[in-house]
């Protein structure tokens, strides 16, 4: 799209919002170009950038923790649900969540999603934990009033974005999360 090449520093801070917000931020007002932009990422995302996924280290043993001791996993993501959807699928993660939630029409922020994902599967805010790695996730659980906002520093976020925006607790690896909501 012709558009200058962003540095790495740059394209991280676009990793975890909505695609609507990043895309809207680097068009400086040209909503055409935002729009076309969005299709265009989507387009390539969902037939090859999902695919170069990979779970971040100790992520598969977490899971597998958390279904031991019976918790209930759901997702809110800022991705296109079907995208999503097929994203876990693709890992074969998709069996660890009782449901997967994401981007739509009607749910575009982290804090709608969120409200969807807990209407929809009955969860109660003062027993449910948003975990996350951007400031999104932890604004979002606090817009829902969920128990605890838990902030991860394995992904794209950082300990100072994370502490900023509220996070109750902070971790630096996966398998502290069982212990963390026990």
């Amino acid at each position: 799209m012709k558009y200058p090449q962003l540095s790495d520093t740059e394209l991280n801070t676009f990793i975890g919002p909505p695609l609507e917000v990043t895309f809207e931020t680097l068009s400086k007002g040209d909503d055409a170009w935002a729009k076309k932009a969005i299709m265009t990422y989507r387009q390539y995302y969902a037939t090859k950038g999902m695919f170069d996924a990979k779970p971040y280290d100790g992520i598969l043993e977490m899971l597998e923790d958390l279904h031991h001791h019976n918790y209930n996993l759901f997702i809110a993501t800022s991705k296109k649900e079907d995208v999503a959807q097929n994203m876990l699928s693709e890992l074969n993660l998709s069996h660890h969540f009782k449901g997967i939630f994401g981007n739509t029409p009607q749910a575009h922020s982290k804090t709608l999603v969120l409200k969807k994902s807990l209407e929809l599967t009955q969860s109660t805010p003062n027993t449910s934990a948003m975990i996350g790695d951007r400031k999104f996730d932890i604004i979002g659980g606090q817009e829902n009033n969920v128990a605890k906002t838990i902030g991860v520093l394995w992904g794209f976020g950082d300990e100072t974005e994370l502490k900023n925006a509220g996070s109750n607790i902070l971790i630096a690896h996966p398998q502290q999360l069982l212990e963390i909501i026990r």
